[in-house]
């Protein structure tokens, strides 16, 4: 059954990408949609018996891979309730993303390629779940970034396209340098690279060396420099915004639902190192709360409806790496979970909202929509609410969580908790922005694009109807003890959350028993930002760009100007790192290449075409001067000799 899970994409990869080349786009999406369905029907299968068995990990062992000398890297297959989980999410969205694709790429002439790198990215990204050592977790995790790099590209006449699929291959390669670093000290210092293995290492006994606590600190921070490239993270992040040049599917099969999330599922996947590394875990906090912050601004002033979604994905990634550096891997992958849900369910939308628009995607161009797409904007308006935590929807759950245990974080957690407030807030802001600008007020496009406005086709609203059920009830799952009830999630996960002899006392807080006013009162002030939020951007935007958002504009021009230039980081990256870079490769072409290296190819070559000239000076042809040049060189050898 694990078997059939992997291997579907990949054969639907193998026949639309080798075979059916020449077949019609309807056979290319049927095979493309027939191997996710064959996945994720096993998957359901896999999950029901797993969790009646009672859902205790297990290894399943593959075939032997890499070995050399002691060192043994076997392909062995983890399946244990994180990855689990991981393979509802990567399969049973995958599967909805690639029917609504169906629609959205029906003009399209090479769907065969566009399905082809689809289900080898769903391969791919089970691989990465599912690998039980660091090295198959690496296959997996360089082959998401390579269908990344293709699909951000799949209109690549576009050198634009080309250049945003190039962007995002060579950031995730700076993360990708951390990851590697981080195995090769889990193999030098812990003698393995099998997540099992790791975790008995770690949480026996007899606890770890003193060398091995130190190099713990180090590993763990090479290990989300990875996390940083992969869930774009800050400095890491400038990839993801542009990646938007790809096919709305892409955005939200890759950049909203699965690969991005891989950096998330590394750290909890490793928790056990992570609890035993507290400054690195106040990093990974840090971080995580400034991405959020800074994405969700940058958000505010977008026009471009799917780089408004984009910036809010950052950010809320953000949240997720926040949870996980306070200690809470339970509230981040719960917050995993349920944006995975809402943020598929909000691009797709917006994609059905692009196709109805003939592809336009500012925002100041829409208005209006609701009368003319009533079922995505139904959708649409779940999705905002899930997102911006309104009370009841699943955001409202995972994101308060998460706020609640950066504000029991010691030291710094007030903080934390502060920035991430102020997030929230942005949130609602920008997200109810996007919906008044899309839905409300007049229709602000031209009379061509008016006369055919209408709802997409019922493959494209059905899987949105789905999503949209589970952006609205994902949340029950992870009801907080606070409500009386159990936290079921947390529960789920308590087997994957290990944590080690020597870090539980620093961790102590995490059990401490807490306050439920005070629990209520944080809840209490989320909710109040998310209406000030939303109520602000109604008051701006219901009808369109209203005179007083105009006039805080031009009250605040050069703030304007940097927000909306996303505080010129492209800019700075470019004159810092990628214009130095290009003038020492022009450089060292010009001086080393072509100098040095050329010129002793080069030289040599004249070297012995000159010693061939000479020697060749008295060869004439001419018979008595062979003789004379033969008596003088004996001549020359019998004084040598004498």
């Amino acid at each position: 059954m694990l078997w059939a899970i992997i291997f579907a994409p990949l054969c639907g990869a193998i026949l639309n990408g080798l075979i059916l080349r020449t077949a019609s786009p309807r056979t290319s999406h049927l095979v493309g949609v027939g191997a996710m369905a064959v996945s994720f029907t096993c998957t359901i299968i896999l999950f029901s018996k797993f969790m009646a068995s009672g859902g205790q990990a297990q290894v399943y062992e593959g075939m032997r891979w890499m070995e050399a000398g002691d060192f043994s890297a076997p392909l062995n297959f983890i399946l244990d309730r994180l990855s689990a989980m991981m393979l509802l999410i990567i399969t049973g969205i995958g599967l909805l993303i690639h029917i609504y694709a169906g629609g959205y790429m029906h003009e399209e002439k090479a769907t065969w390629r566009f399905f082809a790198y689809t289900n080898l990215f769903a391969f791919m990204m089970l691989l990465l779940v599912l690998g039980d050592n660091m090295l198959v977790m690496f296959i997996g995790w360089e082959g998401v970034g390579l269908c990344s790099y293709l699909l951000i590209g799949y209109w690549y006449e576009s050198d634009a396209n080309a250049a945003a699929g190039m962007k995002a291959f060579i950031v995730n390669r700076i993360g990708d340098i951390g990851f590697l670093i981080a195995i090769f000290l889990t193999w030098i210092y812990f003698g393995t690279v099998s997540f099992t293995e790791l975790k008995v290492i770690v949480m026996g006994s007899s606890g770890l060396t003193t060398l091995q606590l130190n190099i713990v600190g180090y590993l763990t921070l090479a290990l989300f420099l990875g996390v940083c490239g992969k869930s774009a993270q800050l400095p890491l992040y400038v990839w993801l915004p542009d990646a938007m040049a790809g096919p709305t599917p892409v955005s939200a099969l890759i950049h909203a639902a699965t690969m991005v999330t891989a950096g998330i599922y590394l750290m909890t996947r490793v928790n056990f190192l992570f609890y035993l590394a507290p400054f690195t875990q106040s990093v990974v906090a840090i971080v995580g709360a400034l991405t959020a912050l800074f994405a969700a601004t940058i958000a505010i002033t977008q026009t471009d409806i799917k780089k408004v979604l984009a910036y809010s994905t950052v950010s809320q990634l953000g949240f997720m790496v926040l949870a996980c550096g306070v200690g809470s891997h339970e509230a981040g992958v719960f917050h995993l979970l349920t944006h995975a849900c809402f943020k598929a369910l909000l691009f797709l939308g917006a994609g059905s909202v692009i196709v109805a628009m003939h592809h336009k995607q500012n925002m100041l161009e829409m208005g209006g929509l609701k009368k003319y797409m009533p079922i995505t904007h139904a959708v649409m308006l779940v999705g905002v609410l899930a997102i911006i935590g309104f009370p009841g929807f699943s955001g409202f759950f995972s994101k308060d969580e998460i706020l609640w245990r950066a504000f029991n974080y010691p030291n710094i957690g007030k903080a934390l908790w502060a920035i991430g407030a102020i997030s929230a807030v942005c949130t609602s802001f920008y997200m109810v922005r996007l919906l008044c600008l899309t839905f409300y007020g007049a229709n602000r496009s031209d009379h061509h694009t008016q006369e055919h406005l209408h709802e997409t086709p019922w493959h494209m609203w059905a899987p949105l109807i789905v999503l949209a059920i589970l952006s609205a009830g994902m949340g029950y799952i992870g009801i907080p003890p606070v409500f009386g009830v159990e936290n079921y999630f947390a529960h789920y996960l308590h087997e994957v959350i290990a944590m080690p002899p020597q870090a539980a006392e620093h961790w102590a807080f995490l059990k401490e028993p807490h306050s439920h006013a005070l629990e209520f009162a944080v809840m209490g002030v989320s909710v109040l930002g998310m209406i000030l939020g939303s109520g602000f951007a109604i008051s701006l935007y219901k009808n369109g760009v209203s005179p007083r958002a105009v006039s805080l504009q031009q009250r605040f021009p050069r703030l304007h100007a940097l927000v909306t230039d996303k505080y010129r980081v492209d800019e700075f990256y470019d004159s810092v790192f990628v214009q130095p870079l290009k003038d020492l490769s022009a450089f060292l072409f010009r001086v080393f290449d072509v100098v040095i290296v050329d010129g002793i190819v080069n030289g040599t070559a004249q070297l012995c075409v000159m010693i061939g000239g000479l020697a060749s000076f008295k060869m004439t042809g001419n018979v008595h001067r062979h003789a004379m040049i033969f008596m003088v060189g004996l001549i020359c050898l019998l004084l040598t000799l004498f």
